[in-house]
């Protein structure tokens, strides 16, 4: 009978440890694929959310969102499948609410003591007050009012916010995506967000967003930096030196007016942080104060501060998805709105706003701000109503803020010899005043699937891209 040493008793005993280990990680592994695999949500139609790299989708038609073995999240949306990362916000306005998938640290006035940390699912009412962290440096603000005390934003319901680690933000909904290159401040009905400093000010509490999860932001305030940055020997004897090069002592009397200046300086402060509800009339520069998408057109609402009359003029730049210049569009001084029309629907526009001056009899432009605006689309739904032996009906709902010039509906079959291919023209005088349309096509041989679906949908003479379509299997 063989003998074993302890050195090969210790070998053995290492491999079956390693076997023990390996068998439990391969039993968790098929354990969480099956679990996973039978976890799914359904999304209705009209919502919108945002794939992993930050690319706006909205649903025409129901959806389906189910969850990997490693926790990302994906929708499963007209045969197609669009990755949404380890967190999902889904927003449908039609009920005014959100669904949010995967882990959301809720923050509560009682601070990061008070942390309410939300797994799975979690539905969000809008017309409430809310304030999550999704995950290292981002955020998303639920609220009716929300808007930077500066006054360049102004939109209503959530934004999500991204900060990068040097502090710059990208502000971003289903109505505008911003990105921010300085402080700024969010405010709602019950708090106020300071971005790069991570700070959250809720009912007379200030909340340190870095303790919860941590953050990799490395922003800090310009004032900290000289406060930290060591003094030389040369600056110690320039403070202490006058004009003539002798020490000097500034006289008790000028130390306490310096000092009432500060106080006062400070009490004007703490006025201009509690007079927020005006923030817009005491603005003291040239801002944008919102862009918001409508139908065929962007409103923008801004302040122009030009006291001396310097400007020789205000305008916006605007360009298309190719980076095509489409249009210059200038602000009226004496008011605060502008309109843009004629824009394409589902194009998404970057918006370049700009001044110019005369420096020295030369004209010289710069740009103060931008924006970047996602269109919206018509909202049509397409159904099959009712199949015979030769026909097959079909109901078209329209958008009654999209009066659409053209719309074709089309069938596709394939055969046991080839395609059958119909197509029914509906033209801008059938489209007038109709909330739906109403049709059929007629066939005297069919395949097993039939697929009846939407083309050169034109709105304004510019045609929209279209996913929409209706698939059956044949009785």
């Amino acid at each position: 009978m063989r003998k074993y040493d302890k050195k090969n008793k210790m070998y053995m005993f290492i491999i079956l440890i390693a076997s023990v280990i390996l068998i439990v990680i391969f039993s968790f592994f098929i354990n969480k694929v099956i679990t996973n695999g039978k976890i799914h949500y359904d999304i209705d139609a009209g919502s919108v959310m945002y794939d992993k790299d930050k690319n706006l989708v909205k649903l025409d038609e129901d959806g389906i969102l189910k969850i990997k073995w490693n926790d990302m999240y994906y929708l499963m949306y007209r045969d197609q499948m669009y990755l949404l990362g380890n967190n999902a916000i889904i927003y449908n306005p039609k009920k005014s609410q959100m669904n949010l998938y995967g882990k959301y640290y809720e923050v509560t006035s009682e601070g990061e003591d008070k942390v309410i940390v939300h797994e799975d699912e979690t539905l969000v009412n809008i017309n409430e007050s809310k304030f999550y962290k999704i995950a290292d440096r981002k955020y998303l603000i639920v609220d009716k009012v929300i808007r930077t005390t500066n006054g360049e934003l102004n939109t209503t319901n959530y934004l999500i916010v991204e900060l990068d680690k040097s502090g710059n933000a990208q502000l971003y909904n289903n109505t505008l995506n911003l990105k921010t290159f300085k402080e700024t401040q969010i405010q709602t009905s019950t708090y106020t967000f300071d971005i790069a400093l991570e700070k959250l000010y809720i009912e007379n509490e200030e909340v340190d967003l870095k303790k919860i999860i941590g953050s990799t932001n490395e922003y800090v305030k310009a004032e900290e930096i000289e406060e930290t940055k060591p003094s030389t020997d040369e600056d110690e004897q320039n403070q202490q030196q006058g004009a003539g090069g002798n020490t000097q002592t500034p006289p008790e009397e000028d130390n306490n007016q310096n000092n009432e200046q500060d106080g006062s300086q400070n009490n004007n402060q703490q006025q201009d942080n509690n007079n927020t509800d005006h923030f817009i009339d005491a603005t003291k520069t040239t801002s944008i104060i919102s862009v918001t998408a409508s139908v065929g057109y962007i409103n923008v609402d801004y302040v122009i501060y030009d006291p001396l009359d310097e400007y020789e003029s205000v305008f916006v730049e605007i360009y298309d998805s190719n980076n095509t210049l489409v249009a210059v569009s200038y602000f009226d001084k004496t008011t605060n709105n502008l309109v843009i029309p004629g824009l394409r629907a589902n194009v998404t526009y970057k918006l370049n706003f700009k001044y110019s001056y005369y420096d020295n009899n030369k004209r010289v432009e710069e740009q103060f701000d931008e924006a970047s605006v996602m269109m919206g689309s018509p909202e049509l739904d397409l159904k099959i109503t009712k199949v015979t032996s030769d026909r097959i009906y079909y109901k078209l709902s329209l958008d009654k803020d999209y009066k659409l010039d053209s719309v074709n509906v089309n069938l596709v079959s394939d055969l046991k010899n080839g395609k059958l291919e119909l197509t029914n023209s509906i033209n801008s005088s059938t489209l007038n005043g109709k909330d739906s349309i109403e049709g059929y096509f007629e066939y005297d041989d069919i395949g097993s699937y039939v697929t009846v679906y939407l083309s050169n949908i034109v709105y304004q003479g510019y045609t929209i891209n279209s996913n929409i379509s209706y698939k059956i299997a044949m009785p």
